[in-house]
C-alpha cells in the first residue's frame, strides 16, 4: 500500500474541460446542465470519503441507455470519462488523466505497492457511480492486476470498504498490519497475511482485512517474494560460507529495517522480518 496526497483539482473545472471536448451541441448541452450536480456529488463524495462513509452513496442501478440524471443517459455521462479525457487527443488526457496518473510515487500502485501503474481506478466504479466518473477524488492510479481484479465490486458495508490512497493514510502508514511467515518448503515459499494492532478499532481491522482480500494480496505477494527469495539464494550461501549463520541473520535484519523505514506495509518489510527470525531458513533453508 502507499498513500498519494489527494487531488486539490476543482471537480468543476476537470468536468468542464471534458465536456466542452464534445462536438455533439445537442450532448454538450445537456452535460454542461449538469455541472452543479457534478459539484455537489463530488462534495458529497469528498466529505463521506472522509469519514469513512463511501459505502452510503447510493449506487445508480439504471441501464445504460436510461436516464442517469438531468436529462442525460448513464451511458453519456460514463462517456465523459471514456472519451473524453482517456481520450489522447482530448484536453483533459493531458490536463488531468496524465497528471494524475503521474503522482503515483515511483511509478508504482498504491494499493498494491508492486504493480506499475496502468491506469486510474474508480474506487467507487463508474458503471454504478456515473455522477463520479470525472471526479479526481475517485480516480485513483491502479495497475492493471488491481484494477481489472477489484472489478466493480460496492462496498455495503463500512468494515468492507478497501483502503483508499488519498483518505487512508493514517491506516496506510502508521502503523505494520502486513505480515509474513516462512513455510519450509523446499524451496523456501513465503505465506502473508494481515493482523490489525490489537489496539484498533474493529473497522479499520476489518478494512486491512477486506482490502487484502478484495486484491488477492497473499497470492500477489507470495509471487514477487518467490522471485526475490531466488536471487538472495547465492547471497546468503556466501554469507553463511563466510561469516557463519548469524551474519545471515544480520543481513536479513538489516535488510528488513531498510524497508521498514520506507514503507512499513509493504511485502518486502514483512518478508524480510519473517526470514530475519527464522532459524530454519538463515541456517540454510534459503538454499
Amino acid at each position: 500500500m502507499r498513500v498519494i496526497v489527494a487531488p486539490l483539482e476543482d471537480p468543476k473545472e476537470v468536468y468542464q474541460v471534458c465536456v466542452h471536448s464534445i462536438a455533439n451541441e445537442c450532448l454538450r448541452n445537456r452535460l454542461t446542465a449538469l455541472e452543479n450536480d457534478i459539484c455537489v456529488a463530488a462534495s458529497d463524495y469528498k466529505q463521506k470519503a472522509k469519514t469513512k462513509k463511501l459505502y452510503t452513496i447510493p449506487p445508480n442501478n439504471c441501464e445504460n441507455e436510461e436516464i442517469a440524471l438531468g436529462q442525460v443517459t448513464k451511458k453519456e455521462l460514463i462517456n465523459v470519462y471514456s472519451s473524453h479525457m482517456v481520450g489522447k487527443e482530448k484536453p483533459a488526457r493531458k490536463a488531468y488523466y496524465d497528471l494524475l496518473l503521474s503522482r503515483a510515487p515511483s511509478g508504482k500502485c498504491p494499493f498494491c505497492g508492486f504493480g506499475q501503474v496502468w491506469t486510474l481506478d474508480h474506487y467507487l466504479p463508474k458503471t454504478t457511480y456515473p455522477q463520479l466518473s470525472v471526479v479526481p477524488s475517485n480516480l485513483v492510479p491502479s495497475c492493471r492486476d488491481c484494477n481489472t481484479g477489484k472489478s466493480t465490486f460496492i462496498a455495503t458495508t463500512e468494515n468492507t470498504q478497501s483502503l483508499h490512497p488519498y483518505f487512508d493514510h493514517q491506516i496506510i502508514t502508521n502503523e505494520q498490519w502486513l505480515f509474513a511467515k516462512v513455510i519450509e518448503t523446499s524451496p523456501a515459499t513465503i505465506q502473508f497475511y494481515v493482523k490489525a494492532p490489537i489496539d484498533w478499532d474493529e473497522i479499520s481491522k476489518a478494512r486491512v482485512h477486506s482490502h487484502f482480500k478484495d486484491f488477492k494480496l497473499e497470492l500477489r505477494y507470495s509471487l514477487e517474494a518467490s522471485d526475490q527469495l531466488g536471487c538472495l539464494r547465492d547471497t546468503l550461501s556466501q554469507y553463511r560460507d563466510l561469516l557463519g549463520t548469524m551474519a545471515v541473520k544480520q543481513h536479513l535484519f538489516i535488510e528488513s529495517q531498510t524497508h521498514i523505514r520506507k514503507h512499513m506495509n509493504s511485502w518486502q518489510t514483512a518478508m524480510f522480518q519473517a526470514l530475519s527470525v527464522s532459524d530454519w531458513y538463515c541456517d540454510g533453508g534459503f538454499q
